[in-house]
């Protein structure tokens, strides 16, 4: 049993799993993985703390599972950290499979007594025939490169030290050092497609292939070497195509992503972690002629504009949203029309101030706004048809602010004012405006 210690040694130490001596959390639940897990890094040197979840789904199982567990830690000497859990309930509350709300119960129980008992990682007992499943299963739902990498060795604070191994020697060390262990009768069960895969399919796979599972394993281990030269070739193609406003905004150019080697790889990796699905990013990529074309997805705004795509959180001003000029950065002064110097500046507006009507405030536009803008003699226009000849996005249309004299338009700010408060040769005094506000 020293060869299969030291391919777990050289594993860890390979993929830098562990620091040596490391105190190290150990999900144990009593099974043939954990234990063997456990066992190992105890004998490699590390400080072993346990954590056990009892998820009541087994009834006497479950209680049989957790006696053992602490049996074993009291003849160990382990620190165990035990937690019960209403896993049913959970599920029903979050409206999520069994398999799910024990994952999320387990794993964020895990991280709180990593941080409490000061872990330097917590370790699971994934194995090869596990991560051989992954895959299987992961083809059968449909992935990219990433799912066909499995599990990896590290996930964030997750380390997975037995994957260099197989169920067979996990078994054999653990009969060679006389350590006992439980076993979960839902393993032979074929109610879930994890253990229809174990059961059924890897077993016809390997009478096919007697190597199957070996090679499989050696393809998880190739392709999570093209999956490091995918991410080095993607994020180039990123950081040529697209940027982040200080608005939040995240902005696309359209012609520099349709000369990437993978104009659709660029599209998943930016916009799927937002909610847009693969058909959607299809659609897009399809509609990147078509300008104002809108894709909604998880609270998030895609607009096709004339040269880039624009997303944005779906938090688009409604037809209330009205403030006061005090509560943006807008000034305000009135002056006799002889004191005033007129800039030229589109922050600045001057309205005649005895052609003012009532309050004045900022909102942003509604639908069949008109307005009358300055130099067209009184003519009145359609706003969404001014902003579409200064050549605004949707996006910035919704966010333009309008300063309103009751119900009328004054200035559409930083754009135009209003002929209908025009300067003339009566005006006694101006109303002197500078804003900056770019927009709600």
């Amino acid at each position: 049993m020293k060869e299969i210690r030291e391919k777990v040694r050289k594993f860890i130490g390979n993929h830098a799993l562990l620091s040596e001596h490391a105190r190290v959390l150990v999900g144990l639940s009593g099974g043939p993985d954990s234990v063997c897990l456990a066992r190992m890094l105890k004998e490699l040197g590390y400080e072993i703390v346990v954590a056990h979840c009892n998820f009541h789904l087994r009834g006497e199982e479950s209680m049989r599972d957790e006696r053992f567990v602490r049996d074993l830690c009291q003849e160990q000497g382990w620190t165990l950290r035990n937690v019960d859990f209403e896993t049913e309930a959970y599920a029903q509350q979050k409206s999520i499979s069994i398999e799910m709300a024990a994952r999320e119960q387990r794993y964020d129980w895990f991280r709180k007594i990593k941080e409490e008992v000061g872990a330097e990682a917590i370790a699971v007992g994934h194995h090869q025939d596990d991560n051989n499943e992954t895959l299987i299963l992961n083809l059968s739902r449909g992935t990219g490169i990433r799912g066909l990498c499995g599990m990896q060795p590290k996930q964030n604070d997750i380390v997975r030290p037995l994957l260099c191994l197989t169920r067979q020697e996990i078994v054999a060390y653990l009969d060679n050092i006389g350590q006992a262990y439980v076993t979960d009768h839902t393993n032979q069960e074929d109610h879930y497609a994890r253990n229809k895969v174990r059961l059924d399919v890897m077993p016809l796979l390997e009478s096919i292939n007697k190597g199957a599972s070996g090679n499989m394993a050696s393809t998880i281990e190739n392709l999570t070497e093209v999956e490091k030269v995918y991410v080095h070739s993607i994020q180039k193609s990123i950081e040529a195509c697209s940027r982040h406003t200080q608005e939040g905004y995240l902005h696309i150019i359209i012609y520099i992503l349709q000369q990437q080697p993978s104009p659709i790889s660029v599209l998943h990796e930016l916009l799927s972690p937002l909610g847009f699905n693969k058909a959607q990013l299809k659609d897009i990529l399809a509609s990147l002629s078509t300008c104002g074309k809108v894709f909604t997805a998880n609270g998030h705004k895609l607009l096709i504009d004339r040269e880039e795509i624009v997303v944005k959180s779906d938090d688009t001003p409604n037809d209330n949203h009205n403030c006061q000029l005090s509560t943006v950065n807008c000034q305000l002064s009135i002056l006799p029309v002889e004191e005033v110097t007129f800039e030229k500046s589109p922050n600045y507006a001057y309205l005649d101030a005895d052609k003012l009507h009532g309050e004045l405030t900022l909102r942003t536009p509604r639908t069949g706004d008109t307005f009358a803008p300055f130099g067209m003699g009184g003519k009145r226009k359609l706003l969404s048809d001014y902003l579409t000849d200064q050549k605004l996005s949707l996006f910035e249309k919704e966010r333009q602010p309008l300063l309103m004299d009751g119900e009328e338009i004054a200035w559409v700010v930083g754009r135009r004012s209003s002929e209908l408060y025009r300067i003339d040769d009566e005006t006694k005094k101006v109303v002197c405006l500078y804003c900056d506000h770019k927009g709600f």
